[in-house]
């Protein structure tokens, strides 16, 4: 037997193989508690960005739901109105105050409410002379968010010149 393990001494070799381990294992939980935190501040920064979106859609939508709001008793007060017609007329008259507010001369209205930097809260409604059932003389054509921005193509590439191609 060697001498060392007969003293009660363990051999080097052993204890340096636990170490390699224990070093190897503290580098991969350093490694996943790196990687947690870089996908926590992800995730951190995903959830303001929808708070955000969220936040700046309701309001869109709560000053949309003020503007119909506002609208209706104009609606209301020029129900009895003899004909489509003169009701559109009378409303259009009524609604005069209301800038945003964009009639087509068909019965229609519609607005926009911006709801970012490039995004817009469309509305349209379509008056009714005749209320509907459930007596609203208005009835909603479109609640919708749509871009703003306007896509203009900028050069296109040319992949094949004229003439590379052998003729068929």
């Amino acid at each position: 037997m060697n001498e060392k393990a007969r003293r009660g001494q363990p051999p080097l070799i052993a204890t340096g193989i636990t170490s390699l381990v224990l070093v190897f294992v503290l580098l991969c939980l350093l490694t996943f508690a790196v990687l947690s935190l870089v996908s926590a501040q992800a995730d951190l920064r995903l959830s303001q960005k929808s708070a955000a979106r969220t936040t700046a859609y309701y309001a869109a939508e709560n000053a949309a739901n003020d503007l119909l709001l506002a609208l209706i008793p104009v609606l209301d007060a020029n129900a009895g109105a003899p004909d489509a017609e003169s009701y559109y007329a009378a409303v259009q008259a009524g609604a005069a105050d209301m800038e945003s507010l964009a009639f087509d001369g068909q019965g229609r209205v519609s607005f926009q409410v911006p709801l970012g930097e490039q995004q817009i809260l469309a509305v349209e409604l379509e008056l009714l002379h005749r209320p509907a059932a459930d007596g609203a003389h208005y009835r909603i054509l479109r609640w919708q968010a749509v871009t703003g921005y306007d896509w203009q193509q900028e050069q296109p590439l040319e992949l094949i010149r004229p003439g590379t191609l052998p003729e068929p």
